[in-house]
């Protein structure tokens, strides 16, 4: 039987997708799903605390970042993720899984769904690491989809993540990467087709 090749590229970058939930009271439903290489600034921005935070999370704000999701190769395949995991019913690879739940909407439904995308055909070959930040979000597990033995489910902090474990100077060898979140997010949310490939143009 031909062995399953994996993906693991943890040298070369950290790239990954993250899910926010709102702390204000007026909007205790809402979440946000993103894309970052860099999570203390970019929960920093959706917080107002520094600039070119999204719009879309202004005035939901203080928001608190449930999970981060990381280990894929590049950028790209954390990109198709992150929209195929803010729109499941148009991703080519995910409406049919999608298709089978009841709500797809709420923290519980979307930690979900994000279980049941890495066990998808596009996805499952990769070393992916899903690191929740707090105990009280794990709870959300129960129920979903038992991911393969070469992925990790892990509790940590943001100082623990592998972007932050060796610093030169005060500064992460990821910081040196000049991708910017917030730039993704305005010019390429509407430059994807269906499958979340980026529309080359």
């Amino acid at each position: 039987m031909p062995q399953t090749m994996y993906y693991d590229y943890e040298d070369d970058g950290f790239f990954a997708c993250y899910l926010l939930t709102s702390l204000n009271p007026h909007h205790k439903r809402s979440t946000y799903i993103g894309f970052t290489v860099n999570p203390q600034r970019r929960i920093r921005q959706h917080n107002g605390e520094i600039g070119a935070g999204a719009f879309r999370t202004k005035k939901k704000k203080p928001w608190e970042m449930v999970v981060c999701i990381y280990g894929f190769p590049t950028n790209v395949f954390a990109l198709q993720f992150e929209w195929a995991w803010q729109h499941p019913a148009k991703s080519l690879a995910v409406r049919k899984t999608a298709a089978g739940f009841t709500s797809l909407s709420g923290l519980a439904n979307r930690i979900k769904l994000a279980y049941t995308m890495l066990s998808l055909p596009s996805w499952q070959s990769m070393n992916i690491t899903v690191n929740f930040f707090s105990a009280k979000y794990m709870n959300h597990c129960a129920g979903c989809t038992i991911l393969p033995e070469h992925r990790k489910v892990k509790l940590g902090s943001m100082d623990e993540l592998p972007c932050y474990a060796e610093r030169v100077d005060g500064v992460s060898e990821n910081e040196k990467y000049s991708l910017d979140e917030a730039e993704f997010e305005n010019n390429n949310s509407n430059n994807r087709d269906s499958s979340g490939s980026r529309i080359q143009g």
